[in-house]
């Protein structure tokens, strides 16, 4: 596309999946090469309404929704940026509909403006850090052919997702802080007075857990009831590796390994009163590590799991009817349990 030598070239970059992710990494990068990134709007009904018209009816929910952001995007910018993205680390593997996303998007609305469409997967032989360096080297020559601005881009892109990645994942002391209520990670929570209050592990999907849209608001909603919650992208990646290592098998879905290992972490330190499990149907990996998380939950029963399924037909009315029954269900066990100490200590 031709354009004016003033104007900068946009770049489309969806909110949605893994922006949730590497946003950082991927605004940093494309801004310092001198292009105008513009973001989908967060999600809405409008969105999804354009999302469902379009999308294979077998894709899950959230890629659903991204074809709605893709979208809204159509008419703003001259290129989309939508990574194939098949695994971050040798013997890990994301959602292999990451990496047909971009084919598909193309095939099925083929009036979208030109599709960047990069291929990493790290479990792949050529693909090692230096491949994703010369990638990255490579694609920034659409925006500027200096090197040395496309050199300094990509240290400055890593350098924003590594400072990312250190403000939302916590260390093991912060962890314990939060456990001994010393500190809050996320909003205070509402709670009456006299009101005990609740700590829960929200766990699932970044692209789930940080868009109110898909999420029915579960977050607000959790505050409003006086949960003190916890997410398992914020969890220190040593205590969920040092689950995975327990099981029998490995585990190579990379982001349900955050998933299940927040899980079986809180099912065995029991340091929260309950653990709510966000999946999305009908995503193959969430169904597995969902399955993982429930027969471990059976084994041990004294931290209640809430599994919660997500798609485009549910309900906030129902999924807040649920969680509130959830809620009540922990205070009760809480007040049972204090009033079993107190005739112990009569007796």
């Amino acid at each position: 596309m031709l354009r004016n030598q003033e104007q900068r070239i946009r770049i489309g970059i969806p909110r949605a999946l893994l922006f949730y992710k590497f946003s950082d990494l991927w605004i940093t990068y494309f801004e310092e090469l001198g292009a105008e990134v513009i973001i989908s709007p967060e999600t809405t009904k409008k969105i999804k309404a354009e999302a469902l018209s379009l999308a294979p009816d077998e894709d899950c929910y959230s890629t659903k929704l991204y074809f709605g952001h893709a979208i809204a995007l159509k008419d703003k910018v001259d290129y989309l940026f939508v990574p194939r993205f098949g695994g971050r680390k040798k013997n890990l593997v994301g959602c292999p509909k990451f990496i047909g996303l971009a084919e598909v998007l193309r095939s099925m609305v083929p009036e979208l403006p030109e599709i960047l469409m990069p291929h990493y997967n790290r479990g792949m032989d050529k693909n090692t850090r230096i491949g994703l360096l010369y990638k990255s080297f490579k694609l920034g020559k659409i925006i500027t052919k200096n090197p040395f601005v496309r050199i300094r881009a990509i240290r400055r892109a890593f350098k924003a997702q590594k400072l990312h990645d250190k403000l939302v994942v916590i260390d093991e002391e912060t962890l314990s802080k939060w456990e001994k209520s010393e500190v809050i990670l996320n909003d205070f929570p509402i709670y009456a007075e006299n009101e005990k209050q609740l700590k829960i592990a929200l766990v699932g999907h970044s692209y789930v857990l940080n868009d109110p849209y898909s999420s029915l608001n579960i977050r607000s909603i959790l505050q409003g009831y006086g949960v003190d919650i916890i997410t398992s992208e914020q969890m220190p990646r040593k205590l969920i590796e040092k689950q995975m290592a327990k099981l029998e098998y490995d585990l190579y879905f990379d982001f349900e390994r955050e998933i299940l290992g927040t899980i079986m972490h809180f099912l065995e330190s029991k340091t929260v009163d309950g653990i709510v499990h966000l999946l999305i149907f009908s995503c193959g990996p969430d169904s597995i590590a969902g399955e993982i998380a429930a027969r471990f939950s059976k084994r041990d029963s004294a931290i209640p799991l809430l599994q919660l399924v997500f798609d485009e037909l549910t309900a906030e009315a129902g999924m807040r009817t649920r969680i509130e029954a959830f809620v009540d269900m922990l205070r009760r066990s809480i007040d049972d349990q204090a009033i079993l100490l107190t005739m112990k200590a009569h007796i």
